[in-house]
Formats: structure tokens, sequence, C-alpha cells
């Protein structure tokens, strides 16, 4: 027994051992440069039968009928906000909107909300964190109906286009050389060598992607490589101010607009750099737009010499942060089919034994039963007879009748045999 005991306490010894071993090997957070990594921003996907991929549209009093929901799934993949740096409640949220497009109004209608425009400041989209490497995940629903009293054809195929226009940041950042004594003749040791440096993605759609740097005597040069890695379009941050992206709205994205990404600034340690040119004549300066040509852009900072405070080369790190609107688009194909409504009974009136001229045969004729919808009814008419060629199959009333006359007289209408 006291064998056991020992056996016992040995075996929960260890696997306690184990456990803390394990606790201590396993990496619990990332570091902000290990979360700063892909090339999106903000990911919108239509989740799965919403809306459905066929609505049977139906004539139908109820209020209920032929509707459908259509629902985005939204993903922060990115690195902005920081947690506290965004929007909304919490700072956890982007400015922006989704809005839903692609489709005939008088046809599609959405009623709520109505128009279909969902507003981004009251989502929980945080930007990736060591708490959340994932990102912020929401979703956003607009509720619509078919009208069918408009639907004059038998099938309709919109695609539903959702667009999603937002504020993003891109922060980079990268160490770099600053020699104050580039062109010096005497050998001396150099912690650092001036060279350029080329930069991955830096989680979102916007990238610094080179920093190519140059030293002289009096200043060091960087030339800064902006790049459009994203799948959609950048826009000056006035776009969401004006709301030009709102299709409902009466303001719309111009040329002018696109291809534009502000310069929050650029700096080295806490020393701000003196960039440009930049979109607008503006020559020189810390802040400004940089145009984006082929999804591409640059622009050249400085640091002066008087600003180096060393007379030996160091290594220093080099943060550059962008603002921009991005816009980015999601779609989903429908088809509307309008189904027939049930068949009533028909407004021909078919003649009765009582009804029938004298010269027709004794009203005593039996006609056979019309219960089969294949059976075919003659139904006397004076000179000939007409045929049911078709039933209803419900009702078991005549929806189609034939003459059983081959040739008529084109003058009286009397049968001719």
């Amino acid at each position: 027994m006291t064998i056991l005991k020992k056996n016992l306490i040995f075996i929960i010894f260890l696997t306690l051992i184990i456990s803390i071993s394990g606790c201590s090997g396993k990496k619990t957070s990332q570091s902000v440069e290990e979360l700063r990594v892909g090339t999106e921003g903000l990911s919108m996907n239509f989740l799965p039968n919403n809306p459905p991929d066929i609505v049977h549209a139906e004539q139908d009093t109820d209020p209920n009928s032929n509707r459908f929901d259509a629902i985005l799934e939204l993903r922060n993949k990115g690195a902005y906000p920081e947690l506290g740096k965004g929007t909304g409640v919490g700072g956890l949220a982007l400015n922006g909107r989704v809005y839903l497009g692609g489709y005939d109004p008088s046809i599609v209608v959405f009623f709520d909300p109505s128009p279909p425009v969902a507003d981004l400041n009251t989502k929980t989209l945080e930007g990736k964190t060591s708490i959340n490497p994932n990102g912020g995940v929401d979703f956003v629903t607009f509720k619509g109906r078919v009208s069918i009293d408009t639907l004059n054809a038998e099938k309709y195929e919109p695609i539903l286009l959702a667009t999603a226009c937002y504020s993003y940041e891109t922060i980079a950042s990268s160490s770099v050389c600053i020699d104050p004594n580039p062109y010096s003749t005497i050998k001396e040791k150099k912690v650092c060598e001036v060279k350029g440096v080329s930069l991955s993605s830096q989680g979102a759609p916007i990238a610094i992607t080179q920093i190519n740097e140059e030293a002289f005597a009096t200043k060091t040069q960087f030339r800064i490589t902006i790049k459009n890695v994203g799948n959609g379009e950048v826009m000056r941050n006035s776009v969401m101010a004006d709301d030009k992206c709102n299709p409902f709205g009466d303001n719309k994205v111009e040329r002018e607009d696109i291809d534009k990404v502000y310069l929050y600034g650029a700096k080295i340690a806490n020393k701000e750099l003196q960039c440009g040119p930049f979109d607008g004549n503006l020559v020189k300066s810390s802040i400004g737009y940089i145009r984006l040509v082929n999804s591409e852009g640059s622009i050249i900072c400085e640091m002066p010499s008087s600003n180096y405070g060393s007379k030996i080369a160091y290594i220093s790190p080099l943060e550059i942060r962008l603002g921009y609107v991005y816009r980015t688009t999601a779609q989903k194909k429908m088809l509307i089919k309008r189904e027939p409504s049930g068949l009533g009974s028909s407004s021909t009136a078919y003649p009765t034994t009582e009804s029938m001229p004298s010269s027709a045969p004794s009203s005593s004729t039996e006609l056979p039963s019309t219960s089969s919808p294949s059976q075919s009814v003659p139904l006397q008419d004076g000179q000939t007879y007409l045929y049911c060629a078709e039933s209803d199959p419900l009702t078991g009333e005549c929806i189609r009748t034939a003459d059983s006359c081959p040739k008529r007289d084109p003058g009286t209408g009397e049968c001719i045999t």
C-alpha cells in the first residue's frame, strides 16, 4: 500500500513538471512587428445562403412573403486600429460604412435598413493584437423582399454588390544607418552602413515596400516607396467626410479623390523629417498627400546634419505613418424566379344540357364524367361537338376545348361532313 502511494505521488509530481515546462516554453504573445503583417484591411464576404441562391417569388397577400436576408461577415485582418485608438465604444470600431447595390430597386426592395447602408462605427472591428491575433469580427444584415407586382419576367438575376469604404492606417518601421561622415578618407570602424532596405507587408492594404537611403555631407535622404498591395481602391481621407462613397447620396467619388495617400509623418527617433514633393504642388513639408500612379508612388524625406546629435555612425529607427480611405467590394449572384399563381376556373362559359337548342341531341344523352383530367369530354354545340381536350387536375373543370368538326361552311358556320 505504501509503494502504491509513492508511485501515485511520483506520477502526480511528474505530470506537474511536464505541465510547467510546457507552459514556460509556450509563446503567449506576439510583438507589434509580428502582428503588422498581411496585405488586407477589412475583409468582407456574404454568408452562405444569405441571400439564398434562388428566391421563389409568389403572388401572395402575406406581407412576410418573398422576403430574404443578405448577411455580410466583416473581418479586420489588418493591424489598425490598435486597442482604444479606433472609433465607437471603446475605440474598437472603424470609421466607415457598407453599402448594398447592384439591383433594380423597383424589383428588390431593402427595407431594414432603408436605404441599405450600415455604419461600421457601431461594429467591433479592432485590429490584430497579441490577445486577438485574428482581428475583430462582426456582421451586418440587410433585410429585403421581392416586389412581385413589378417583376414582369419569369426570372431576374441581380448581382448584389456590397461596397465597404473605411478609414485605415499603415505604420511601417525600419532601422536605418545615420553616418555623419560618409566621405571620410580615414579608415575607421563603423557600426552600420548606409544602404537600401526592402520591407514586407505591414498588416494593411497600403504598404511601404522600399526605403532607399543616401548620405550627403549635410543631410541624409530617404526615398520611400509606397504601394497599393490590396485588392481595392485607395482614396483621400476627405471622401468619408464628404460621403462620396454613398451611392444613395448626392456627392460622387471623382478622379482627383482616387490614388491618394496621406503622410501623417516620418520621423527618426523623435525628429520629424521634411518630405516632398506632395500632390498639389506642395514642395516640402512634414505632412501631405502622395499620389500613386499604377498603384505605386514615392516620396523623398531628409534629415539635416544638424539633427544627427553624434559625430560617429549609429543605427536609429525610422517610422512612417500613412492614412487613407480604402474601398473594397464583395458580390453575390441571385436568381429570382416568378412562380405562376394558382389556376382558377376558366372564364369560358360552356353549354349545359338545359341551355342547348332544340336541334341539339336529347338532354338525356350521357356526357362522360369530367373526373379524369385525361378524358376527352364532348360538349354539344347544336351543329357540332366541342371536346374538352384538357381538364384541371385539381377541380376537374375543363380548361381547354377542341372542335370535332374537321371543316365548317364559311357562310353558315355549319359542319360540312
